[in-house]
């Protein structure tokens, strides 16, 4: 009503016309206030292009990495908090860190800026802060150079110097580069807290580092490149959660430097994640590690130079499980022409390092299995473990009145299937359509099916732990019957994963009919609940650092269609029967990670799925919604720790969207 007042106020209205409008029935000043609105609009067309523009604008949003919007004053449009870097020197190359230079200011231009570290103040105690650590590590700052540009050498040793915490040793090792402006520079480096080694010949970078560890006096090492930065507060970070976890390794979240020192691509990265790290280097920067545990190892692998990094984070995390993450972006990783950090397929050498890499972790932990490219995201390849054995494996699947839906999954089971050492076994829910019977009869006289009968009010939890008890595999496949498979190989896939001792659930990539559109990739644990990640996403389209085309560890994989070894489906006590129709799966995927494993989306096995043609979808019946509140509200009463926190997302992620995107407004 105030709306429609303050509107024709503006219009010159009378106060006996105002006085005639409140005696409207409430029906009649909302069909009224409809046509002001419309005549408001039509008399004021740019204002309705700029809301336009506004919405197009904020819809597009969605796809890009925004750190926060806020209505610039005066206008609808939306502004982005960016930093502008001061006007560069004749070179080309600023002297001062990012942080110390430039401004920050709201820009509305969302094309050019999508993203802006905000530095963390430095906290007034924080001295005392560090005098209360019950250990105050030494970390030896290891940077071997070679021909590095001295703008970026300079910028490189001021974030240094601005560290927070103070207990470091800085050591720069140039590899011989050939220019003496270079040598000079790390030479006249050398004083303090920095000592400066000088190699007589070139050892490439794992040479070089290794020179520089050797020479370390630190309890930790932390890597960092001749051309990138640390943030102020990262060795306090560092210092802190060794304190709090006693890590070996640690690792934090990072973002990139673009040539113009724009912030860029901020990487919010899960916690450890053992088969993430076998499709992807994810932790990269930064990077600390306790030094006697790089002793133990060997140290880095010049064989193996443009994936040293990878190659040496998988020959530790096989000795040590005390990894931290820290979900803060600690370091600038540069981005120059020709880099890694621009484009992984830049260098060729790089990729095939990173393969070999893997392919030697498969060899030392006596695991069979194949590095396998992937055609479509040039530099990136997947794990494809070897089955040990031809293990029988339990395909079950609840079903009641449903026949062609069912007889349609099996077929596609029985006709596609590249692996054929299966059973698929029927739970027969108490079906009572005629056909549906007639259905399942054809289907028993399929030499690889077997019906059972179950005739009880349905409990997805209650039938599945039945069905297991009918099953006769070591490896259990629990499928819903409205799906189709796609993949032939997608059994041989996920039973690869499933044998993997630290591995409980693995899921497929699950896409909807008709369109290469994703159903389920994945399960994130967000503010309003567990939610499919990527959903109704492109299925093909990398995002979020291809989480929907590799292997990644998830909190969860949806029941519909899971794989688990029997033995540890019994040892963490199978589907809990109190929850009959929702969050089954997922209380199942929480103990499993309560236990020690780990669940994995396999993508490379698909299935199309004819999501709720069952039971109908639960979200669209009020009494259906309430039950699911409930059930998730049991779901964290009996899991604490997971609410509102998942592990293998990052709470730098937006808590509500399934994108897996940066917070936006």
């Amino acid at each position: 009503m105030e709306y429609m007042k303050e509107k024709l106020r503006r219009l010159g209205s009378s106060r006996a016309v105002r006085a005639a409008l409140i005696k409207l029935s409430p029906a009649s000043r909302r069909n009224l206030r409809r046509v002001v609105k419309a005549a408001y609009w039509a008399a004021t067309p740019h204002l309705m292009a700029q809301r336009m523009r506004t919405l197009r604008l904020r819809r597009q949003l969605g796809g890009v990495a925004s750190v926060s919007v806020l209505g610039a004053p005066c206008t609808l449009a939306p502004s982005f908090l960016c930093f502008t870097p001061q006007d560069a020197r004749a070179d080309g190359i600023s002297l001062c860190t990012t942080d110390e230079e430039g401004r920050y200011s709201l820009e509305t231009d969302w094309t050019k800026y999508h993203y802006s570290y905000v530095p963390p103040r430095r906290p007034d105690d924080i001295d005392a802060r560090i005098l209360a650590l019950r250990m105050r590590p030494l970390f030896s700052i290891v940077v071997p150079t070679y021909n590095t540009p001295l703008g970026y050498l300079e910028r490189l040793l001021a974030s240094v110097r601005a560290q927070w915490y103070g207990h470091y040793e800085l050591i720069l090792v140039d590899d011989n580069s050939p220019r003496a402006e270079v040598r000079d520079a790390v030479q006249a480096a050398a004083g303090g807290k920095v000592n400066v080694i000088m190699l007589a010949d070139n050892r490439g970078i794992s040479g070089a580092t290794n020179a520089g560890i050797s020479a370390a006096q630190g309890d930790y090492i932390v890597f960092l490149d001749h051309d990138d930065e640390l943030t102020a507060d990262c060795l306090w970070e560092l210092a802190a959660a060794i304190d709090d976890t006693g890590a070996d390794f640690l690792y934090s979240d990072e973002d990139k430097l673009l040539p113009s020192n724009q912030f860029s691509e901020p990487f919010f990265k899960p916690d450890w994640s053992p088969d993430t790290m076998m499709s992807t280097m994810f932790t990269c920067h930064v990077s600390a590690v306790r030094r006697a545990l790089i002793g133990e190892v060997g140290g880095l692998r010049s064989e193996y130079d443009g994936a040293q990094d990878w190659d040496l984070v998988l020959r530790i995390t096989e000795r040590t499980n005390r990894i931290a993450h820290i979900p803060k972006v600690l370091y600038h990783w540069r981005v120059l022409p020709g880099s890694v950090a621009a484009n992984l397929a830049e260098k060729p050498y790089a990729v095939d390092a990173s393969v070999r890499a893997r392919e030697a972790a498969l060899q030392r932990r006596g695991i069979a299995g194949t590095v396998e490219p992937l055609a479509h995201l040039p530099g990136h390849a997947r794990i494809k473990y070897a089955l040990k054995g031809t293990p029988l494996i339990s395909i079950i699947i609840p079903s009641r009145d449903n026949g062609a839906v069912l007889n349609q999954c099996v077929q596609s089971i029985l006709r596609l299937s590249s692996y054929r050492n299966f059973e698929v076994v029927v739970m027969n829910n108490g079906s009572r359509d005629l056909h549906s019977v007639a259905q399942l009869a054809r289907l028993a006289g399929e030499a690889q099916v077997r019906i059972v009968p179950h005739d009880f009010p349905f409990n997805y939890s209650e039938i599945n732990n039945v069905g297991v008890r009918h099953a006769s595999g070591d490896i259990l496949l629990f499928l819903n019957d409205d799906t189709e498979v796609v993949s032939a190989d997608w059994l041989e896939r996920m039973a690869g994963y499933a044998q993997q001792a630290h591995v409980a659930a693995v899921g497929a990539k699950l896409i909807f009919p008709k369109t290469r559109s994703v159903q389920h990739c994945g399960i994130v644990n967000l503010a309003a609940g567990p939610g499919h990640a990527f959903f109704a996403s492109d299925a093909d389209t990398p995002t979020a650092f291809a989480r929907n085309v590799l292997e990644y560890n998830w909190i969860a994989v949806t029941g519909a269609c899971l794989m688990v070894e029997r033995a540890k489906f019994d040892a963490c006590g199978g589907f809990d029967e109190t929850f009959p129709i929702a969050y089954n799966d997922v209380e199942l995927c929480f103990r499993f990670v309560e236990h020690g494993f780990y669940n994995v989306l396999c993508p490379s096995a698909e299935l199309t799925h004819h999501e709720s043609l069952t039971r109908g979808d639960d979200s669209l019946d009020p009494a259906k919604r309430e039950r699911l509140v409930r059930e998730r509200r049991r779901l964290y009463a009996r899991h604490p720790q997971f609410f509102m926190r998942d592990p293998f997302h990052n709470p730098n992620l937006s808590p509500v969207d399934l994108q897996l995107r940066i917070p936006v407004g």
